[in-house]
């Protein structure tokens, strides 16, 4: 980011005239600039949840888990899919609903933000901001987990309604060349923590392919790009939902943060998200 130049002029004339006048004014704008600068240069991310993403505004479909099974406090992201059923990775956790907490909308949409109403690295206390059975907006615990039976998608199904609406899915994968936005709440810093408030990137489709049973879009993000924490994040064509963040390679990342991904397809995912939502 480049600082703007002020709309108006300063009449340094009224002040000292001549030569030291201007003198006077060229130092003090360039320590204004310098002032202005130096906090910008501090600021600028290297790496972030959708690294070097932007902030996704309003997004009260958006889910953060934190996964208690293996490293306790390990970050995924997810989307309401149906009233009762949250959409995000398999290989974010086993088929155990004890083995996550969920987190609905982000911080511009909870009071307070997942900041103040659940810490990342406090998993002891993640627990304590109630359950969807005493209508608590902090976090709650699912009460089933499924795992897809071909690809790397998991379901985990509430007790209760979602507080929050469920995403449109899509009917059909996007053609190749497509614009897709992607999500997440992945880490803020290399290895660090991940973002208190949900992020947002573009992708450019490559193509869609079979993998293990299932089909996947492989993409190259071109705004922003993947950190650790965004596994499970969604990945919409306009305002459908068509697909759910898989992995990206960040040996490959490049110096604005941009990197190559995929994603699970939605559209081939349907069938059993439906069938699930009906009998389960």
């Amino acid at each position: 980011m480049r600082p703007t130049r002020p709309s108006g002029t300063f009449d340094f004339g009224r002040v000292v005239r001549g030569g030291r006048a201007r003198l006077s004014r060229r130092a003090t704008v360039g320590a204004a600039v310098a002032a202005l600068v130096a906090p910008l240069a501090v600021a600028a991310p290297t790496a972030g949840a959708v690294v070097n993403g932007t902030p996704s505004g309003p997004a009260p479909w958006a889910v953060q888990i934190t996964t208690f099974s293996g490293i306790p406090g390990t970050p995924c992201s997810g989307v309401v899919v149906a009233p009762y059923w949250v959409a995000t990775a398999k290989h974010c956790g086993p088929a155990n609903p004890n083995a996550y907490t969920l987190g609905f909308g982000n911080q511009a949409t909870v009071p307070g933000g997942f900041a103040e109403t659940a810490s990342l690295a406090s998993p002891s206390i993640v627990g304590a901001f109630g359950s969807l059975d005493t209508g608590s907006v902090g976090r709650h615990t699912p009460v089933a987990a499924y795992h897809a039976p071909a690809g790397d998608v998991m379901l985990l199904k509430l007790a209760h309604r979602a507080p929050s609406p469920s995403v449109k899915r899509a009917g059909a994968d996007p053609a190749p060349g497509a614009t897709l936005r992607f999500h997440g709440f992945g880490e803020t810093t290399p290895r660090g923590q991940r973002s208190a408030e949900l992020r947002t990137g573009l992708t450019r489709l490559e193509r869609v392919e079979p993998r293990a049973g299932s089909r996947i879009g492989r993409s190259h993000t071109t705004q922003g790009g993947y950190g650790n924490g965004d596994s499970g994040g969604p990945v919409f064509h306009g305002d459908l939902l068509v697909g759910i963040h898989s992995g990206s390679d960040h040996g490959r990342r490049q110096p604005n943060g941009t990197n190559p991904a995929w994603y699970e397809s939605i559209p081939f995912q349907n069938g059993w998200i439906d069938w699930m939502v009906a009998n389960r």
